[in-house]
């Protein structure tokens, strides 16, 4: 296994070498001094709109992957507010910090939806550059826990409203308790203050800046540094997912490549010889197996009942896809989602208002799962409907109990995959493309996350209505997953080094004497390793947050408490940085 692996190491770093010298471009130019941008309340009141939308359910789970996300968020404020080119470099340096931003288990570890909506409003209402605006907006994100707490406690509301139309059969009364009555409440606690905040704000945002500016200029060479600071904590949020196993070296490797290139590598070709790299750590150390030696499957698939077609299928995976986080809650999470994405297959299987409410309201308890991945649970779920409707001995605890035994395993997947590996990789070539001035970063980020959530999604969600029970059974058996997390894996790990090179700004101004020479220390560390205080910083924050279990929140505070008071004079002419 050891020489395998070392095999497949060496050929992957002779081929990044080889595409290293014939991907690397030129680096963006850096942005001039900003002027401050005037936020009309016709302005403020659309970026307030937009943050809602991103996390409404209108847009087929595009809200909360893709325009919840402040690469994208920013782009679409700089547009609202005239300054388009600005509002995208500010959102890609915001995403910086949620690069390894995960939301499991109803938790939101942090907004960095506020922090890209009203944090580029702010930051163009103040006249702040796109170094500036990630120590301004970094503390917004802690904010958005209060409005998650208050969304989280208050929809269960409507879970209850939604039962009382089950006992009575009624499935539109369903549909409605998930879908519509909870997003007026939704639009006043997010549209409303975030256009408040933006309106009023940006004037004063403006003001304490220019006195800063004046009588503590200091503080903003302390808020520069802070900005490369932070976005080792975004690197390091995703290597806690990533160093696992034995494919942490090829973080090393993707930082070594992209620093012997001095940082100026086009992340798209990276990725993709990183692609390369994956399948030929596979391919020599886990093995693709010949089709005669997969073994058959132990679970047969079931026979098909007749009584759904496959448009029936697509009409509950589609209101799953719009609808599952739309009433989320904490006493069910998903659970009216679900139900509401089984009321096709409730109408068409059962025609008693007795069945129906019985349908309605086993499908109403609490469910939690990743929403593309999992939806092999639904499949399998209609599937029993169906074999249930015609007759088969299937009670209401076999259903539930398929659903609570596999939205654990399939969540822990899933997030794996999405959150932890799909959608990181594909910001981090949107933001690169999007720091070099390009506009198709934003838009690939859009095309690669809306290819995995509605492609995967839907594969997987009929390939689980196909095979039924034996549909998980057969996924893991044929090993076929394993494989998949692995490549995976080595991606993330080699991308996420090039990014720690490209991302992670922190040197060091100290000179000292001996015998009458001058040495400047950050020429003496770059002799050593070049980039090696950002690699030190990114590994010291990785061991804060996965071996001393400290909170993220913590270790942002303190990056920038540290940025700013080691910016102050006192540690020589320019500060300790």
């Amino acid at each position: 296994m050891r020489k395998k692996l070392a095999l497949a190491m060496v050929v992957s770093l002779t081929l990044v070498l080889l595409g290293a010298f014939f991907s690397s471009v030129h680096a963006a130019p850096p942005v001039q001094e900003q002027s401050a941008v005037k936020v009309s309340f016709l302005m403020a009141a659309i970026v307030g709109i937009m943050y809602y939308l991103a996390l409404s359910p209108w847009f087929a789970n595009m809200g909360f992957t893709v325009l919840y996300r402040p690469l994208v968020a920013g782009t679409l404020v700089g547009i609202v507010m005239g300054r388009p080119m600005d509002g995208m470099l500010i959102g890609a340096k915001i995403n910086v910090l949620y690069l390894g931003w995960i939301s499991a288990g109803g938790s939101l570890p942090g907004d960095p939806g506020l922090a890209g909506y009203l944090g580029t409003a702010l930051a163009l209402g103040g006249g702040l550059d796109h170094e500036q605006a990630l120590a301004l907006a970094a503390p917004l994100g802690l904010l958005g826990g209060l409005t998650w707490a208050l969304r989280m406690s208050t929809c269960s509301i409507f879970a209850h409203i939604a039962d009382s139309y089950a006992e009575k059969g009624d499935i539109r009364g369903v549909a409605l308790s998930n879908y519509a009555f909870s997003q007026p409440f939704l639009f006043l606690i997010y549209a409303v203050p975030v256009a408040l905040a933006a309106w009023l704000g940006s004037a004063a945002v403006a003001g304490a800046l220019d006195w800063i500016g004046q009588h503590a200029g200091w503080v903003m060479s302390g808020l520069y540094v802070a900005s490369g600071m932070l976005s080792a904590l975004g690197i390091a949020l995703n290597l806690k997912f990533l160093f696992r196993g034995s494919l942490f070296p090829y973080f090393f490797i993707g930082f070594l490549i992209t620093s012997l290139a001095g940082g100026d590598l086009n992340l798209l070709l990276f990725a993709i010889i990183g692609a390369c790299v994956a399948f030929l750590h596979v391919l020599f150390v886990e093995g693709m197996p010949k089709p005669e030696e997969v073994p058959a499957p132990t679970a047969e698939a079931r026979e098909r009942a007749g009584l759904l077609t496959r448009a029936d299928v697509f009409k509950s995976w589609l209101l799953w896809l719009f609808f599952s986080h739309s009433n989320y809650n904490w006493e069910r999470m998903q659970g009216t989602g679900f139900a509401h994405s089984m009321t096709p297959i409730i109408r068409k299987l059962y025609k008693t208002k007795e069945d129906i409410s019985a349908a309605l309201t086993r499908h109403l308890v609490f469910f939690n799962t990743q929403p593309d991945i999992g939806g092999v649970i639904h499949g399998i779920t209609i599937a029993m409907e169906e074999e249930r409707a015609m007759g088969a001995e299937i009670s209401d605890d076999a259903i539930n109990a398929v659903k609570t035994g596999l939205m654990g395993p399939m969540a822990g997947i899933g997030d794996t995959i999405q959150q932890g590996i799909v959608i990181p990789i594909s910001l981090a070539i949107g933001m690169s493309l999007a720091l070099q001035g390009n506009f198709f970063g934003p838009i690939l980020f859009a095309i690669l996350v809306a290819a995995f959530v509605w492609g995967v999604g839907w594969m997987i969600w009929y390939y689980g209505y196909q095979q039924g029970k034996a549909a998980v059974t057969n996924i893991l058996q044929s090993g076929l997953l394993n494989r998949v997390i692995t490549g995976a894996g080595v991606l993330g790990n080699f991308v996420m080094g090039a990014l720690a090179v490209k991302f992670v700004k922190l040197s060091t101004p100290i000179k000292f004497s001996i015998g009458g020479t001058t040495f400047e220390l950050q020429s003496v560390l770059d002799s050593l390793l070049p980039n090696l205080l950002p690699l030190l910083l990114v590994l010291l924050v990785w061991w804060l947050l996965e071996k001393k279990k400290v909170a993220a929140t913590t270790v942002m505070i303190v990056m920038i408490v540290v940025a700013v008071l080691g910016a102050y004079p006192i540690f020589g002419e320019f500060g300790f940085f």
